[in-house]
């Protein structure tokens, strides 16, 4: 079978990251919560959404090797990958931020999976001809459609309930920090629901 998966908030796990960043920066105070919404709520009741814009840029490019790998990604998609299903990284996301320092995001992402083994390297569940970086999210549904991907794992419903998203493709809702009707909330599960 042919496995589709996200990249941010479903294999790369930026909990507290926004705020550490934000608060290194001193653009925020150090009370207002650690989630990456109460920091975007932040930003917004202050009328300042490009600040805010700006942080994701900072965050998702210099900064990403603040990520880590959500709990048991890694195992799971090497054991998929070992069962003889094949793997696809299909992940939305601009080449280079709206406001800010221009990095390419792609290149940061695809860096930050080979320091974290998730390509080139050894059982590495991904090669670097199966990542996808798609700069609007119709392309990135389409790219699903494309790969015939049997499975696809995201933690946003408007990628799994598009209008284009393909029938024929089971969609599998990641919401590890707050379980959901239909999701799953750790990486274990995966297995259970892909034979």
């Amino acid at each position: 079978m042919i496995i589709g998966v996200d990249f941010d908030n479903t294999i790369a796990n930026y909990t507290g990251v926004f705020y550490d960043v934000a608060l290194d920066l001193g653009w925020i105070p150090a009370s207002i919560g650690q989630s990456k919404n109460e920091v975007k709520a932040y930003f917004i009741n202050h009328n300042d959404e490009p600040k805010w814009t700006e942080l994701q840029g900072i965050v998702y490019g210099r900064e990403i090797s603040r990520a880590r790998p959500y709990e048991g990604c890694l195992d799971t998609l090497r054991q998929l990958k070992a069962n003889g299903h094949e793997l696809a990284l299909i992940s939305h996301k601009t080449r280079y931020p709206i406001i800010g320092e221009k990095l390419n995001f792609h290149e940061a992402a695809t860096n930050w999976l080979k320091c974290n083994k998730f390509i080139s390297s050894k059982g590495a569940p991904f090669s670097s001809s199966a990542l996808f970086f798609n700069e609007q999210l119709d392309l990135k549904v389409s790219k699903i459609a494309e790969l015939n991907c049997d499975f696809f794992i995201d933690d946003l419903k408007k990628v799994l309930e598009h209008p284009i998203f393909p029938d024929n493709c089971r969609p599998i809702f990641f919401s590890p920090h707050q379980q959901e009707e239909s999701s799953i909330s750790h990486w274990k599960e995966v297995t259970d629901i892909i034979c």
